[in-house]
Order: structure tokens, then C-alpha cells, then sequence
């Protein structure tokens, strides 16, 4: 899936390993799970629940910027309202689905594409808001930096 739907080459994953359980692919920097009772191994990559498997906003934190596909980079205004949770209307040039949303090239997470809408999938509790966000400014260097 981060092949074909985001051009994230397959390098990119050398010294990462995978595995399923449940409704979720799990991603680990070891070659093999060890024999211990986990309850998590890793970090959660890809969720199965729905039609189609969504990519994690951390997967996508730290595997995103390798994406050649299916990723918009926003505008002051644009990443604003995107990390506030908020639905926006935008054109991008992205196919409909699961996309990379990125701020001057600092991946913020995963969207969700449809006929010109872009939805957050931001996890609620990693959403800002209001007078959280007065250091995120037109111009600025981005989040609260």
C-alpha cells in the first residue's frame, strides 16, 4: 500500500519488519517478534477496519516524506485548519483517498481526499486548537517553532 497509493519506495522500509493482528499491521525495527506476552509490539502502521486500510498519522510521520504520490502541502491557513480537525475545500492534484498532508515539507499526518475536500484524520487528542495555536502565525516557521 505505501507503494502503490503514495510512491514510497520500498528502501524505505529496509531495516523495518511487519506483522498483522487483529485489524492492524504493526511495524517493528527487529527481524523477529520476540517470544514475550505483548500486548503492542512497535508502533500501529496501518489499520484495517474499514473498505480500505488507512495508514497511521505516526506511519505516515515518519515514512511520509518519502511519498512521490498522492501528497498536498499546505498553506499557512490550509495547515491551520487541517490540525484544528476541520473539513476544507481545496484543489489537489491527488488521486481520492488516504493522502499525505504535509507544511513546508514537515509531514503533519494523514488526510482523507474526496472531490476536492480534504478531511483530517488527525487523532482528536494530536488536534490544536484556538488560543493553543498563536504560535503558528502567518509566516512563521511552522508549528509553534
Amino acid at each position: 500500500m505505501m507503494g502503490s497509493r503514495f510512491g514510497i519506495p520500498s528502501e524505505a522500509f529496509e531495516a523495518v519488519s511487519f506483522f498483522r493482528r487483529g485489524r492492524n499491521i504493526w511495524a517493528f525495527s527487529l527481524e523477529d517478534i520476540p517470544d514475550l506476552d505483548y500486548e503492542a509490539l512497535g508502533l500501529r502502521f496501518i489499520s484495517i477496519r474499514g473498505r480500505v486500510p488507512k495508514p497511521t498519522t505516526y506511519a505516515l510521520q515518519l515514512f511520509g516524506r518519502f511519498a512521490t504520490k498522492n501528497a498536498v502541502d499546505l498553506s499557512d491557513g490550509e495547515a491551520r485548519r487541517f490540525i484544528a480537525g476541520e473539513r476544507q475545500q481545496l484543489w489537489a492534484p491527488v488521486e481520492d483517498g488516504y493522502v499525505v498532508v504535509s507544511y513546508r515539507g514537515d509531514v503533519l499526518g494523514c488526510g482523507l481526499y474526496s472531490r476536492g475536500d480534504l478531511i483530517s484524520q488527525l487523532p482528536k487528542e494530536r488536534r490544536i486548537e484556538g488560543k493553543d495555536m498563536e504560535g503558528f502565525s502567518e509566516g512563521s516557521q511552522g508549528c509553534g517553532r
